[in-house]
């Protein structure tokens, strides 16, 4: 029998795909973030931690989930719920600290597209993960009427 992280293939192909999306997009980041080796403020270590920690999380889920590991999915929904946390700290930063948010009309229509997006992956993962957890009965018990 085959193993399986997702019910249907068409699912772990898009969550394969987006995971080497976020993968390439934040090592990238990372890389950036050491050639300008600006680290100015407590904001900027947070986003090089949350990147880095990102970056390795979704390697790790990369590599669980070409092995169809079960626990990939787990891996996958931290990194997902690491990008909805540093989104979240980004934009509270930017209500209350610099006080930018609502210059321009587009921040609230815009802000909540990637949170829709976010959710919209939990769900995938969550409702179409595979659950083969059946059990194993013993050959004494195959044919018998329960």
């Amino acid at each position: 029998m085959k193993r399986k992280v997702f019910k249907y293939k068409f699912v772990y192909w898009i969550i394969l795909l987006l995971n080497i999306t976020i993968s390439i997009s934040f090592l990238v980041g990372v890389n950036d973030r050491i050639d300008t080796n600006d680290f100015d403020s407590i904001l900027d270590v947070f986003s090089f931690t949350a990147v880095t920690l990102i970056s390795i999380l979704s390697l790790i889920s990369l590599v669980m989930l070409i092995r169809k590991n079960k626990n990939s999915t787990i891996v996958f929904s931290v990194v997902v719920l690491l990008i909805l946390l540093t989104i979240s700290v980004f934009l509270s930063y930017s209500i209350f600290v610099v006080k930018d948010f609502g210059e321009n009309k587009a921040d609230f229509y815009t802000a909540p597209i990637p949170y829709l997006i976010i959710f919209g992956v939990l769900f995938l993962i969550h409702q179409y993960k595979s659950n083969d957890n059946f059990e194993y009965l013993e050959i004494e018990e195959i044919g018998k009427q329960s």
